[in-house]
């Protein structure tokens, strides 16, 4: 480019012109005793003019601006072209000096003169051309900034304009430096990774497929490190314990005939369980007789006692065996519908949660029963019960005809029923098992009757249906089981005696509920059974069981018969889609079947596409099937892909299928009420029941490790401050309960169990009581939940510090022998109880949130 060029000249000298910020020129100029002229200029240099500017005569500078000038070192005969240019090279030449004074000097040389009227115009040129002529601060731009102009504006920082701006501005990075020396917040509890989830997210990568096998055979590794150990009246004659009344059991139903099972020896473990544990001894028999080193071990009356390695192993065994074929399952069932639409591992770790959970695990495989059995009926029944809201659309019902979704409603709705039908089989099945299983059966009646009355409200006929049927299949299971004794009413009456004894007291042991609590105060002859009869006490522990399980199985009948209504709705709704698109289909139908006639008589290929295409389409549109059942399509009733139209059959578009919407996982207002209400009603029992052993408190502890796997269902519309609140008072309601058997484990010789299992499941889970309590866990359950955890660590110190010195507290034990069990009892039963008081707040919460309860 020539130097005589214009624009060339016209853009040097554009290049050349410094650009200021409007909040230099407000800037408050300094005093001049602080401007110090720079060492290139004190020492003589003398400011350069450049080639590529035009020297123009000086215009007539203010007083300030000489004054200024003169105290850093610049003549005054000096054009404003040799001023840029030594402000230029006074940055090439000393960066790293004080800049403060030169930033004080383009201040001084922009408010006034040639450079600052140049400055002002060539800045409002600058933001008129933007947009056409690009960026400043690019170099290939032709309205680029020269390098020292950039390097001005990106250093010069922003100063106030006022005192208090910069007070204000001081104090922002006092607080900014002050956060950024705080430690970050932990996440909330919901979502903090656990060692648990940790583990399955490694072990996920290399194969999913085979977490779920492995934390099955992980739990049933921890059931057999378990079972190593000892078990219930091991070496303790002449009664044992609950491993020889299993054993005995085995040993009765295979040497005597039916009729004298519950007559026989009652002094020595008579048979007080349901005749289906009875079932389940004799089939457990016959396969130990397939063994002959097991036949001596179950000789009717010589082999009492028996505790040979063989027998140990075999019934071991049977344990595993049958909670592999009932309980496993059921809870993978239960999960399965309870986090459905959740990720693979939010499931696995729900599973590995409760096959874990340290209490199931101490009684049946350390304690020795089959707890296990009973639970995995009753959790096959709670799987039945908890259906989600329908969704016909996804099972082909929103493109029907108005014929076929008659059918598919009273379909669906005959399934739900169906369901409920097998789940009164499965809780029958349990309550036959053990008696125990009654502490379900208020919450269960009330979800069945629930839906009798919701359904009878639509449609009489179809309720009194599902009652009918729902009576008959309970009464079928029940006399089914309990057909040998039937003939003689006299037997059955010895049965049921057998299974509830009202002689032997309010409870057993040191159990942690009222009854005991209010025995072991220090009131004297004010105790419960110095003032009333077993009797009396068996009918006011009725009355007070049955107050207390009154309002939730009142909210889940409301729930159940809420259910129903919206499944009602639902399908209205649905029935009018259906409405519309059955119009839409005969006018597709009709086009189409001219479009037919049209290609039998002559189209050119190239149309025949276009009509393939527009086919397809209305194809989309339309039905995609003649409405017919299809078995073989995974589920119950699926729409088929085939419909006719014109005499013709035209097979709808592969896409369409993948089209349909996925199946409901919205649960049911009765689903999302029922752990609730199980627990509560089976705590109500733990507490207020007559005759209650310790070992009862699995029963609500399994509704209550439920609620765990709520911690999972993040993100699935749940508040997670609420799913936070239930997975605290679940590990709390766990933690207590295992704390409360304590002295059933002592005596067993179950310590080390106790404690392996208990903190492995507290740490794999990541429950922490003592941590976050005045940040992430800055809540009422989380103190409770420290001091609790206080407590009962308290109380094992006290045990240690016993058998540490026993000469030292020898004294205080020969007047109270039941200290340690009574200290149990007194900080559990607070706390159990105040965990059925939070149940039945969270069963109001949710209510209300479900829309059972009305304001």
């Amino acid at each position: 480019m020539s130097r005589a060029d214009p624009d060339a000249t016209e853009l040097d000298r554009a290049a050349d012109i410094p650009l200021s910020v409007p909040r230099w020129r407000r800037r408050a100029p300094e005093s001049e005793s602080s401007l110090l002229a720079p060492p290139s200029v004190a020492s003589g240099a003398t400011p350069r003019s450049t080639a590529n500017t035009p020297q123009k005569p000086q215009p007539k500078s203010s007083s300030r601006a000489s004054v200024h000038g003169a105290s850093l070192g610049i003549p005054q005969s000096a054009s404003s072209g040799d001023v840029l240019d030594w402000l230029r090279s006074s940055d090439s030449r000393a960066p790293n000096q004080d800049t403060r004074r030169i930033r004080a000097a383009r201040s001084v040389y922009d408010d006034s003169g040639s450079v600052a009227s140049a400055s002002r115009r060539y800045r409002r040129r600058l933001g008129d051309t933007a947009s056409l002529s690009g960026r400043i601060d690019d170099a290939g731009s032709a309205r680029a900034l020269s390098s020292s102009s950039r390097l001005r504006l990106a250093e010069v920082p922003e100063i106030p304009q006022k005192s208090w701006e910069r007070v204000a501005m001081w104090r922002d990075q006092a607080n900014a430096e002050t956060r950024s020396k705080r430690p970050a917040p932990a996440p909330p509890a919901t979502y903090t990774d656990t060692p648990l989830r940790a583990v399955l997210r490694a072990i996920a990568q290399d194969s999913a497929k085979s977490v779920s096998v492995l934390v099955v055979l992980t739990a049933l590794l921890v059931r057999c490190a378990v079972a190593l150990g000892s078990w219930s009246g091991r070496g303790t004659p002449p009664m044992y314990g609950d491993f020889e009344a299993q054993r005995h059991w085995i040993e009765i139903t295979l040497h005597l005939p039916t009729r004298s099972w519950y007559y026989f020896d009652l002094g020595y473990w008579g048979l007080d369980y349901p005749p289906l544990t009875a079932w389940v001894s004799l089939a457990t028999g016959y396969v130990a007789g397939a063994f002959s080193p097991l036949v001596q071990h179950f000789a009717l009356d010589s082999s009492r006692g028996s505790e040979a390695p063989e027998l140990v192993l075999f019934m071991r065994a049977s344990v595993v065996v049958l909670e592999c074929a009932v309980y496993i399952p059921a809870v993978v069932l239960m999960l399965r519908r309870r986090l459905q639409g959740r990720s693979m591992r939010a499931q696995h770790v729900a599973l590995a949660t409760i096959l874990l959970q340290p209490a199931l695990i101490l009684i049946d495989h350390g304690h020795f029963q089959y707890n296990s059995v009973m639970l995995g009926l009753a959790a096959v029944a709670f799987y039945l019960l908890s259906s989600p809201l329908p969704n016909l659309q996804a099972l082909g019902g929103g493109s029907a005809s108005g014929s076929l979704q008659t059918l598919l409603l009273r379909t669906l709705s005959q399934r739900i029923s169906t369901e409920y039908v097998a789940a009164a089989v499965a809780f029958t099945l349990s309550l036959c098992f053990k008696q125990m299983a009654l502490y379900y059966a208020p919450a269960v009646f009330a979800a069945m009757f629930g839906r009798c009355v919701g359904l009878a409200r639509a449609d009489p006929v179809r309720g009194l249906l599902l009652f009918t049927g729902l009576g008959a299949v309970t009464l079928g299971t029940a006399a089914a089981v309990f057909a040998p004794w039937l003939r003689r009413p006299s037997e059955l009456l010895q049965v049921v005696h057998r299974i509830f004894p009202l002689a032997r007291g309010l409870f057993e042991d040191k159990v942690a509920n009222v009854w005991c609590f209010l025995s072991v105060l220090p009131v004297g002859r004010f105790k419960l059974r110095n003032l009333f009869a077993p009797e009396v006490l068996a009918k006011i522990s009725l009355v007070v069981t049955l107050l207390a399980i009154l309002p939730s199985c009142i909210l889940l009948f409301r729930a159940s018969t809420e259910t129903t209504r919206l499944e009602g709705e639902r399908d209205e709704t649905v029935t009018e889609k259906v409405l519309e698109k059955v119009q839409k289909r005969a006018s597709s139908v009709a086009s189409m079947s001219q479009r037919d006639r049209s290609v039998r008589s002559g189209v050119l290929p190239s149309a025949r596409g276009t009509q393939a295409r527009s086919q397809a389409g209305s194809a989309k549109d339309s039905s995609r099937g003649s409405d017919r059942v299809s078995i073989a399509s995974g589920s119950l009733i699926s729409a088929s892909t085939w419909r006719g139209g014109g005499g013709t059959s035209v097979r709808a578009p592969a896409g369409a299928a993948a089209a349909a919407p996925p199946p409901s996982v919205s649960p049911s207002p009765a689903a999302v009420l029922l752990p609730y209400t199980l627990f509560s009603s089976a705590l109500a029992f733990f507490l207020f029941g007559f005759q209650t052993h310790e070992k009862s408190i699995l029963l609500p502890l399994m509704p209550l490790t439920l609620l765990l796997v709520g911690r999972e269902r993040a993100g699935a519309g749940a508040s997670a401050a609420a799913i936070a609140t239930d997975w605290e008072w679940a590990v709390l309601g766990n933690n207590v309960a295992v704390f409360s058997l304590w002295p059933l484990l002592l005596r067993d010789g179950l310590v080390l169990q106790h404690w392996a299992l208990t903190v492995m499941w507290n740490l794999l889970i990541g429950y922490r009581p003592f941590t976050g309590l005045r940040a992430t866990r800055n809540t009422l359950v989380a103190w409770i939940g420290a001091g609790v955890h206080a407590a009962m660590l308290g109380v094992h110190a006290l045990e240690a510090v016993h058998l540490m010195w026993p000469e030292l507290a020898a004294a205080v034990f020969q007047r109270y022998p039941d200290l340690f069990p009574v200290l149990n009892v007194l900080v559990a039963t607070p706390v159990l109880a105040v965990l059925w008081l939070w149940s039945l707040r969270r069963l109001v919460e949710v209510s209300l949130a479900a829309g059972v309860i009305r304001l």
